[in-house]
C-alpha cells in the first residue's frame, strides 16, 4: 500500500512520522505527490471536525469574536473561513518571499482556510487556549526576518499566544519558521513544542479545540460533547 492507502487504513500517526523523517527529500518526485495526497486528506478531516466543533459551540451558547472579558475581538466573528482565490494567491506570494512552506500548512490553508475559536462563555474558565490558525494573507503580512543558527530566516505568525487569546499581555505569537522544505513543522513558541499535525490532533480530538483545558483541575463537562464522534486524522 502507498502512503495514502495506509493513512486511510488507520495508520495516521505512522504515515506522518515516516513522511517527516524524509526531511527535504519529501519534495523529491518519488514522494511529493503522495505527501500532498496525505496532507490533503488529513486537512479535509480537520475541516469537517472544525465544522462540527463550531456547530457544537454555537449550540452551547458560545460567543465567537468576543474575549472572555466581554470586549470585542473580531467583528464580525468568523470562527471558520474557507479557502479563497485570494488566500491561494497569498500562499504563492509567501513562498516567493520566504521560501517553501511546509506541505502540512499549505494543505491546511487550501482545505481548511483559517480557524479562530477565540470567544466567550460566561460559565467557562479562562486559559482555554482556543485553536487559532491565521489565513495565509495574515501570515504574509506578519513575516519577520530573524537569525537562527547563523542563518537568515523568516518567522511567520500563525496565532496569538494563549495569554493574548484571553485579552491579556502575553508572550510571542505562535508561528512557523521559513523556509521549511519538510512535510510538517514545529509550531514555534507553542508550549507543547509539537509538530503542526500532532498539535492539531491533540487540540481538536483530545480537547475539542481548547488545548489549554489540560491544565484545569476540575473536569470540563462540555468536553465530552465537543469531541464526540470526531473523525481521526
Amino acid at each position: 500500500m502507498n502512503y495514502l492507502e495506509r493513512y486511510r487504513n488507520g495508520e495516521y500517526e505512522q504515515v506522518w512520522e515516516e513522511l517527516q523523517t524524509l526531511g527535504p527529500d519529501v519534495r523529491n518526485e518519488s514522494h511529493y505527490a503522495e505527501a500532498v495526497e496525505v496532507a490533503t486528506e488529513t486537512m479535509r478531516r480537520v475541516r469537517r471536525n472544525c465544522e462540527l466543533i463550531v456547530s457544537r459551540l454555537n449550540s452551547e451558547g458560545y460567543t465567537f469574536g468576543t474575549y472572555p472579558d466581554g470586549s470585542t475581538y473580531m467583528d464580525p466573528p468568523e470562527p471558520l473561513v474557507g479557502p479563497s482565490k485570494e488566500s491561494r494567491a497569498a500562499i504563492t506570494e509567501l513562498e516567493a518571499e520566504a521560501g517553501p512552506v511546509p506541505i502540512s500548512l499549505v494543505a491546511f490553508w487550501q482545505e481548511v482556510g483559517s480557524v479562530d475559536l477565540v470567544g466567550r462563555h460566561p460559565g467557562w474558565p479562562n486559559g482555554r487556549d482556543p485553536l487559532v490558525v491565521y489565513p495565509p494573507d495574515a501570515t504574509l503580512s506578519c513575516i519577520y526576518d530573524y537569525e537562527r543558527d547563523d542563518e537568515d530566516e523568516f518567522f511567520g505568525v500563525l496565532a496569538p499566544d494563549d495569554i493574548h487569546k484571553d485579552n491579556e499581555s502575553g508572550g510571542d505569537p505562535y508561528g512557523v519558521g521559513l523556509p521549511n522544505h519538510s512535510v510538517d513543522f514545529i509550531v514555534m513558541y507553542e508550549r507543547h513544542d509539537m509538530l503542526f499535525v500532532p498539535y492539531l490532533r491533540m487540540a481538536i480530538l483530545q480537547w475539542g479545540g481548547f488545548p489549554g483545558l489540560e491544565d484545569l483541575r476540575e473536569p470540563f463537562k462540555p468536553l465530552e460533547k465537543l469531541v464526540a464522534g470526531l473523525e481521526p486524522f
